[in-house]
């Protein structure tokens, strides 16, 4: 894969670390240029992210001092994303030598959604395109629930963005699968920087292994086919990227997420 559609990925999950963010009160983007940090000003790094560095290696050191503790001094968890287009080229050492620890590495994975099998009907389980509140809201709380006990900053942060989710031109789609009228998975499509980013696919625990998490990734994708997309990216966390590989994803390359506080946990994908 070239350059460019690696330089569209990291482009796409800044777009979707953000997009939200001035639509929701106290919530905040800063993009001075060479960063984007994504303050949702709620306790969960899920919504609090620092991505796309773009620092000159001269004084890529003081600069990353300067935004670790611009970050830290907000008081809130936040994962910095380093991807393989981010730079300096060194950058995850530089975090390192500043006191962040690697707390996830994720597989850059890509497809063109021409590669992508369609949807099957499945009799057992319905899949929608969440178009009101009470949809939405199941996908909020399925996400909610991969945390022990379930993460309240998840629901709250939906609750704050649904309006601007609802509407027609939002980038972003969300899928919900039911199962007896249960809303147990769900999957995330969003489109910018010329790609669709796969985020968010979750299953919950008790019904994994059923194909659910498969279903909402293909009728996910499927949205994108519909929008013109070509290519869908994804960053898969170890235990979902064969089931991505299954439906034709290719390894690209490594995302690895550096922790800014002491507690660091997000949720895992149940595809």
């Amino acid at each position: 894969m070239g350059d460019d559609l690696l330089e569209a990925m990291e482009l796409n999950l800044a777009s979707h670390a953000s997009h939200l963010h001035p639509k929701v009160d106290g919530a905040r983007v800063l993009d001075p240029g060479d960063i984007l940090i994504a303050d949702s000003g709620l306790d969960d790094d899920t919504f609090n992210l620092v991505c796309r560095a773009r620092l000159a290696e001269h004084n890529a050191p003081a600069r990353i001092e300067e935004i670790v503790a611009s970050v830290c001094g907000a008081g809130r968890p936040f994962s910095w994303w380093v991807a393989p287009t981010s730079a300096p080229s060194n950058l995850g050492e530089l975090l390192r030598e500043h006191g962040l620890r690697p707390s996830e590495t994720e597989l850059a994975m890509t497809a063109p959604v021409s590669d992508v099998p369609l949807p099957a009907l499945r009799p057992d389980f319905t899949i929608v395109t969440a178009t009101i509140p009470a949809q939405l809201r199941d996908y909020a709380e399925l996400m909610a629930r991969n945390w022990t006990p379930p993460s309240p900053a998840v629901t709250r942060f939906f609750d704050a963005a649904a309006t601007a989710i609802l509407q027609a031109e939002c980038a972003s789609a969300f899928v919900v699968g039911y199962h007896g009228g249960e809303a147990v998975a769900g999957a995330e499509i969003h489109l910018a920087a010329g790609v669709a980013g796969l985020y968010g696919v979750v299953t919950l625990e008790a019904h994994r292994r059923r194909g659910y998490g498969t279903a909402v990734t293909l009728a996910t994708v499927d949205r994108a086919r519909v929008a013109g997309a070509e290519c869908v990216v994804l960053q898969a966390s170890a235990e979902g990227a064969p089931v991505y590989q299954r439906i034709g994803f290719t390894p690209v390359g490594t995302y690895t997420e550096y922790a800014l506080d002491g507690a660091h946990q997000r949720p895992r994908s149940g595809a």
